[in-house]
């Protein structure tokens, strides 16, 4: 045997088992779960969009087992045979549906389980389906609520249709934009403030101007009002002498004090108005008019002898106006102090009137 003819066969036999072992390894790959024990259950759908034999089946999203057989029934529905993991098909209850999904806009198709609420469904049992697009299995909630949308607008087109039926609402329709043409020609004709607005660029500057104030302006009050609510906060949470009076005992104190003092003043006007004593006797007496008429004289008085000081008569006034008096007191004054005679005398009778100091008690004789 010569060598080429070895490595010939040798090449066979190793191209013959990748061959064989890519092909397992597929089978098993979409097989799940190939030699585990599996539970057999059916599917009734008018439509399977391309659905086979060999599919995944999926329950909330998990690969659990395969499609077996797609075959049709005398009635003209599909039923679908599939086989589902023993460990899996606990969560096929009452109440799971089956509904034809797809792994992408374009992948395949594959068979989608809810997962129900109530008792299991037993070996053999047929699901209920869900009918449902490619469109709206690939696109789930997003899907559904695109289908609703669009019911919505096309009722709602349907509604405005019949509406602008109405003759109506036709009139009111030309009305309308009758007078919208009518006011866009007076804001384009006419030297108006709108007209202004769109063309004059002053104006637009003062109008911006205008709304940078109102802007400033509310900027300080938002400062004004923080500022109020920062002192209510002290106020409430300080320590301070406005917390102390309106939350603490000296407030209670104050007020207490205070009270009782507006209590004794209304006490003194009631004695005063209503009682018999002096302060009454004054203000709603008689002797209250002779008060008067007295304190009036002798405001009279005084200001006639203040006059007459200010003019000069009298002793007063003359020493306060008359320089003569001063000058004469003055030479008076300095002859006494020089006059020997005089400043004993003066000495003598300062010492008289000076109280005298008793004379001392004699000691007893021992």
């Amino acid at each position: 045997m010569d060598e080429g003819s070895s490595e010939l066969r040798v090449g066979i036999f190793v191209t013959a088992a990748l061959i064989i072992g890519g092909v397992l390894v597929f089978v098993i790959g979409n097989r799940s779960a190939m030699f585990a024990s599996k539970v057999e259950y059916f599917a009734e759908f008018e439509s399977v969009d391309g659905l086979r034999a060999g599919s995944p089946v999926r329950i909330a999203g998990i690969d659990v087992g395969t499609v077996e057989e797609v075959s049709f029934e005398q009635t003209g529905v599909i039923r679908v045979r599939m086989r589902i993991a023993n460990d899996s098909s606990a969560f096929v209850r009452e109440g799971s549906t089956a509904s034809i999904g797809s792994k992408g806009l374009l992948g395949d198709q594959l068979i989608d389980i809810t997962v129900g609420q109530g008792e299991p469904l037993g070996e053999g049992a047929t699901i209920p389906t869900s009918e449902e697009s490619l469109l709206t299995s690939f696109l789930g909630d997003t899907g559904r609520d695109a289908e609703g949308i669009m019911r919505n607008v096309n009722r709602a087109t349907e509604g405005l249709a019949e509406t602008l039926d109405d003759e109506q609402t036709q009139r009111d329709i030309q009305d309308i934009v009758h007078n919208l043409a009518v006011i866009t020609r007076l804001v384009h004709e006419n030297d108006g403030t709108v007209r202004r607005l769109m063309t004059d660029p002053s104006m637009a500057d003062d109008v911006q101007t205008s709304l940078r104030s109102i802007r400033s302006t509310s900027n300080e009050l938002n400062r004004t009002v923080a500022g109020v609510r920062r002192i209510v906060h002290e106020v409430e949470r300080g320590d301070g002498t406005a917390h102390e009076l309106i939350y603490g005992e000296q407030g209670v104190t104050l007020l207490t004090s205070l009270a009782g003092a507006a209590g004794e003043v209304a006490t003194i006007l009631r004695d005063v108005r209503t009682g018999d004593n002096n302060a009454h006797e004054l203000l709603y007496g008689d002797e209250a008019g002779d008060l008067i008429t007295n304190l009036t004289q002798m405001s009279a008085d005084l200001r006639a002898i203040t006059a007459d000081v200010r003019a000069g008569r009298g002793t007063i006034g003359g020493l306060l106006v008359d320089p003569s008096i001063y000058e004469d007191i003055k030479r008076l004054v300095g002859n006494l102090q020089r006059n020997e005679i005089l400043r004993s005398l003066v000495r003598y009778s300062i010492r008289e009137d000076a109280p005298r100091e008793p004379p001392p008690r004699p000691e007893p004789e021992e």
